[in-house]
């Protein structure tokens, strides 16, 4: 026997509050040893109490109650994406299963891995086969099945649609089909979360044949008639037969826009429009010679409705929610490298999963060979694939290893995507500044950041000084949004005197021996080199330097030289005794070596700034931060409110912008020095600077804030 497995079932419904509970009770009767069930209601704003009728009599089952009507495949994407199980079963509500066709069913697909989709011989209420098995439309046979033409002869008896219905073949033995009627499937949740499960641009009618086409890579379609099913078939669109005809042929014109083209798809739309003149014109006759007038007169409405329609395209007026909403995140830098964009990027997706969103990709070095040019097509054919809702590029130039492919990524897709859905485009620009890298391409630089930021459908600056250079950039306001970075390491619990005690002697550090550190990626501009010169001016104190991290990243190829200088400035300076040089911890161990500094000392040439994730990570471990004045203040955008660094009251800071590097030295010593005798000072900025950390940058409120902005 097979493992147990979760089977997830999702029923869409709408108005059949009369049919759901035999269909549930069948499927609670159908449970077997071998798998677990999982039962989810998806409720599309039925009027008759079918939600009441699921929360009042079946309390084991998980309901979403839309306050729309979805439609068909959103609703079972809403369904599957909230399930747990290893396999989805969606069955219609006006159906009953059996008491061993799931178990049949999961057997069969247990049993054999290259299959993806499996379902059961379906049978009308008197125990007659009902024909669910298909072929894919051909598109002549596209003008016939389902037309008035499919009426007369020759073509009702047309060989092609004895195939189409498959009944040129045995209807007892398992076989395998190109898709099967969607009044119940088995399917494996993995071959949905790779293709993205049902197409919602039909509201209901194609979805099912779209999914089979869109799962042939990936697996098989087969028929297993020992598995039964009794189907009333069509009980929900029995209730507005106007709205089904508009439904099955809009739906029918999409299909074969996705899969043939738009020019085969409007031939086949004005096609099917003059068939329903036709048919308009021959009701109309009818009705005046007074033949049956009210079932004339009831055909002539869905005519009308249907030409009215013009069989346009469906577009869900319904935005999605944030548990339906597909994000994909874009870094060129993954797996994380510490303190950089990449790990800003696993950060936001785990804060995005919290938040009720279940689907989360990162598009990264998996999935994309290179950073080049090829990119393009490679990121614009999984977007198709997987149908993103919102595609998020995570941008710093240097990640990208200077290449400017990724800055055209927006507008490429608006054009490739045009005739289609396409996902809205949202860039985090984690650094406006101009370029430190290659500063001849600076207005080549200038001119694609400017491209980024115009083709992005939304923009994402991370302080207030980006958000003033984008303003001035031509950026609109409407989209433009401020949301701040966060810290990349999550502080442990504070410690006690105990535990701060062991955690400083991993380090050799005495209890009460005096603790500076610096925590961070090692680059020119984070002004470590002026650090170790104010240090070497602390003759009368005792103390040591816990160097955290200390990595040198990899989006500047500079950076190790830098460190082999520091390493040399240190054995001149006779501080090498002095140096604890930790080198790369994990995230628990960091936060560990974060609690056992007495003060931090972030002595940033380009002035302070809330988009640094390592100053943010030193203020939300309750430290007492020495750093450099920002460059410019709140001032740049006066109608922007948001929290900032203010010297004296959660940190210390020194104005670099007119002192000479060796003024800076002797500012840098003294103010060390002040908070080293000033235990009170040291205490009052670090309590102030964890609460400015807690109010404002927790990871909760930053995925938040991107909601707002991705699903606008």
């Amino acid at each position: 026997m097979p493992k147990t497995s979760v089977v997830s079932v999702v029923i869409v419904s709408w108005n059949v509050a009369e049919l759901l509970p035999d269909c549930i009770n069948s499927l609670l009767a159908a449970s077997q040893p071998g798998f677990k069930l999982e039962i989810i209601v998806v409720d599309n704003a039925s009027g008759d109490g079918s939600s009441t009728l699921v929360r009042q009599h079946f309390p084991q089952v998980k309901l979403i109650a839309n306050a729309h009507n979805f439609g068909f495949g959103r609703a079972c994407n809403q369904g599957w994406r909230q399930s747990d199980g290893e396999y989805v079963f969606f069955l219609n509500p006006d159906a009953t299963v059996a008491p061993d066709a799931l178990q049949i069913l999961l057997d069969f697909i247990q049993a054999n891995q290259q299959v993806a989709i499996v379902g059961p011989q379906l049978r009308y209420p008197d125990g007659s086969i009902q024909s669910n098995r298909r072929r894919f439309l051909s598109p002549v046979l596209a003008f016939v099945e389902s037309t008035v033409l499919q009426r007369y002869r020759p073509f009702k008896n047309l060989p092609a649609l004895h195939r189409f219905y498959m009944q040129n073949q045995p209807s007892d033995t398992p076989q395998q089909v190109d898709w099967l009627v969607g009044a119940a499937l088995l399917v494996r949740r993995e071959v949905l979360e790779t293709t993205g499960g049902f197409d919602e641009r039909y509201f209901m009618y194609s979805e099912e044949s779209d999914l089979a086409r869109a799962c042939r890579p990936y697996g098989q379609v087969w028929y297993v008639p020992p598995a039964q099913v009794m189907h009333r078939e069509g009980v929900s669109s029995a209730k507005d037969v106007a709205q089904r005809h508009l439904n099955f042929q809009t739906s029918k014109v999409s299909y074969f826009r996705k899969w043939h083209g738009p020019l085969f798809a409007a031939v086949l739309k004005n096609f099917l429009l003059a068939t329903y003149l036709f048919q308009g014109a021959e009701e109309g006759a009818k009705y005046i010679i007074g033949h049956k007038r009210p079932l004339r007169r009831e055909r002539l409405q869905i005519v009308r409705k249907v030409l009215a329609s013009g069989l346009r395209p469906y577009h869900s007026p319904w935005p999605h929610t944030t548990s339906e909403t597909r994000f994909a995140l874009i870094t060129a830098e993954f797996a994380p490298q510490p303190g950089g964009v990449g790990d800003y990027t696993a950060c936001l997706a785990h804060a995005l999963t919290e938040e009720n969103t279940r689907t989360v990709e990162v598009i990264t070095n998996n999935l994309i060979s290179s950073w080049n040019w090829s990119c393009l097509g490679q990121i614009t054919n999984y977007v198709k694939q997987k149908r993103f809702d919102v595609l998020n590029i995570q941008y710093q130039t240097g990640a990208y290893q200077m290449h400017p492919a990724i800055n055209c990524l927006p507008l490429y897709l608006k054009w490739k995507l045009r005739s289609q859905p396409r996902p809205q485009v949202v860039t985090t620009f984690h650094d406006l500044r101009e370029p430190y890298l290659f500063p001849k391409a600076g207005p080549l630089r200038r001119w694609v950041t400017q491209l980024l930021l115009r083709g992005s459908d939304y923009s994402v600056v991370t302080n207030i000084q980006d958000y003033g250079h984008a303003l001035a950039l031509g950026i609109a306001p409407s989209h433009l949004k401020l949301i701040p970075i966060s810290s990349n390491i999550t502080p442990l619990p504070r410690p006690n005197t105990h535990q701060r005690g062991q955690w400083r002697q991993q380090w050799g550090i005495a209890p009460d021996l005096f603790v500076i550190g610096y925590f961070g990626l090692l680059n020119r501009s984070k002004g470590v080199d002026i650090l170790l010169k104010a240090l070497a001016r602390l003759k009368n104190l005792d103390w040591k330097f816990l160097l955290i991290g200390g990595e040198t990243g990899l989006t500047d190829p500079t950076n190790a030289a830098y460190a082999q200088e520091l390493t040399a400035l240190a054995h001149s300076l006779g501080l090498t005794d002095k140096i604890i040089w930790t080198g790369h911890l994990e995230p628990i161990s960091t936060s560990q070596a974060l609690y056992a500094l007495d003060m931090a000392v972030l002595p940033f040439r380009d002035g302070a700034s809330l988009r640094r994730g390592s100053l943010l990570a030193t203020l939300a471990h309750a430290l007492a931060v020495l750093t450099t004045s920002e460059i410019s203040s709140e001032k740049t955008v006066p109608d922007l409110k948001v929290p900032q660094l203010s010297h004296l009251q959660n940190c210390y800071m020194l104005d670099m912008q007119e002192t000479t590097e060796a003024q800076t030295v002797v500012q840098l010593a003294e103010a060390i020095q002040l908070l080293y005798s000033d235990p009170d000072l040291r205490t009052r900025l670090a309590e102030n600077a964890l609460r400015l950390t807690r109010e404002n940058f927790g990871w909760p409120a930053i995925a938040a804030a991107f909601l707002e902005v991705f699903l606008v």
